[in-house]
């Protein structure tokens, strides 16, 4: 099974996230301090942390969908940043189930297929009685 999905972030998605996560790294809200860090970075840099946790909300919103928990999510380094306004792709692999635990393989590229990263992830699925009352509850 496989899962894809498009994400993309606003400065403004930036500004939040860093307000809640206490995240003030200039590279993050000066265009001029994410050029310095990354050799000629276009504007800020969406943080590694915001992505992930978008990630993360596909699990419990499309794939495998509400009631879903996240028991683990291991990213692997990020390889090249992301900007406001860069869509990136997100392939979901389902690589085991065992009982209601699913181990997924999560993959993200940039518009050109070039990998951002990569992480390992363990979801608890949700049960039957959960599944009918959400079905009975839209």
């Amino acid at each position: 099974m496989r899962y894809t999905a498009a994400l993309s972030f606003s400065t403004e998605q930036v500004q939040s996230y860093c307000a809640l996560s206490g995240d003030h790294n200039s590279i993050h809200s000066i265009a001029a301090a994410a050029a310095l860090r990354f050799n000629g970075a276009r504007d800020i840099v969406v943080p590694g942390g915001l992505v992930q946790i978008a990630v993360t909300g596909i699990f419990g919103n499309e794939f495998p969908g509400d009631g879903c928990l996240g028991l683990s999510f291991v990213p692997e380094r990020f390889r090249k940043p992301v900007f406001p306004g860069d869509e990136i792709q997100v392939v979901i692999e389902v690589t085991k189930i065992r009982g209601p635990v699913v181990e997924v393989d999560v993959s993200m590229t940039d518009a050109q297929g070039e990998l951002i990263s990569t992480a390992k992830s363990k979801l608890l699925a949700a049960d039957d009685a959960y599944r009918r009352w959400w079905s009975d509850n839209r």
